[in-house]
């Protein structure tokens, strides 16, 4: 009888029993506070990549508008060549005619999507546009690198230190993502970050 009232009391005590209590407590807080110190330092991360993220579009463009056009038939194309006269100002209706287009958008696939990469897409140019952009943001790669070569009238039919086109050049950073580190988080949700872009007209663009 006396063991069946020790076992039936046993329970209760324990339920009394506060001992320990303070670690048990001490082990929530911790994990609370370890998991508020990963969200701000993700936090913190996320404001760094995005920042970088748009300064490296910014050294893109800014690359871009003086070093070779990764579009070869912007690059190539002659005011001479399409009917202008030496000295005279380009409309973009002349580069329509001769091109079919006056507007060349480049990946690491090519321009515009088509045509004979031989022929249409400097490869090399759009490297180095990409390496530069590496230099403050390591985590981008060439499928993320996106330029535009639009001709907005400016530029000059025989122009014998640079390419007659000086077009409006637009870098745009593209499908970029953010990963967590947070426990709960990480591995689970990534973040897509925004698109990123940056133009500058080519006025000083050059062959090197």
């Amino acid at each position: 009888m006396v063991n069946s009232l020790k076992s039936i009391g046993t329970p209760r005590r324990l339920l009394r029993d506060r001992r320990g209590i303070s670690s048990v407590e001490f082990a929530l807080v911790c994990s609370l506070f370890f998991m508020l110190v990963l969200g701000v330092v993700d936090f913190s991360r996320a404001m760094w990549e995005w920042n970088a993220a748009a300064k490296a579009t910014h050294w893109g463009v800014r690359y871009a508008i003086v070093n070779d056009m990764v579009s070869k038939k912007m690059a190539g194309f002659s005011g001479v060549l399409a009917g202008l006269d030496a000295g005279s100002m380009i409309d973009p209706s002349v580069v329509v005619s001769d091109l079919g287009t006056d507007i060349f958008t480049c990946n690491n696939s090519g321009c515009n999507g088509n045509g004979d990469i031989a022929t249409s897409f400097d490869n090399v140019a759009f490297d180095l546009i990409v390496a530069r952009m590496q230099m403050i943001y390591s985590r981008i790669g060439p499928e993320n690198v996106v330029v535009e070569y639009r001709h907005v009238g400016l530029g000059i039919a025989g122009d014998p230190t640079s390419p007659d086109l000086h077009p409006l050049v637009t870098v745009s950073l593209r499908n970029m993502t953010f990963d967590f580190v947070t426990p709960g988080l990480s591995g689970i949700f990534t973040l897509t970050m925004p698109d990123y872009v940056a133009s500058m007209t080519g006025e000083d663009l050059t062959t090197l």
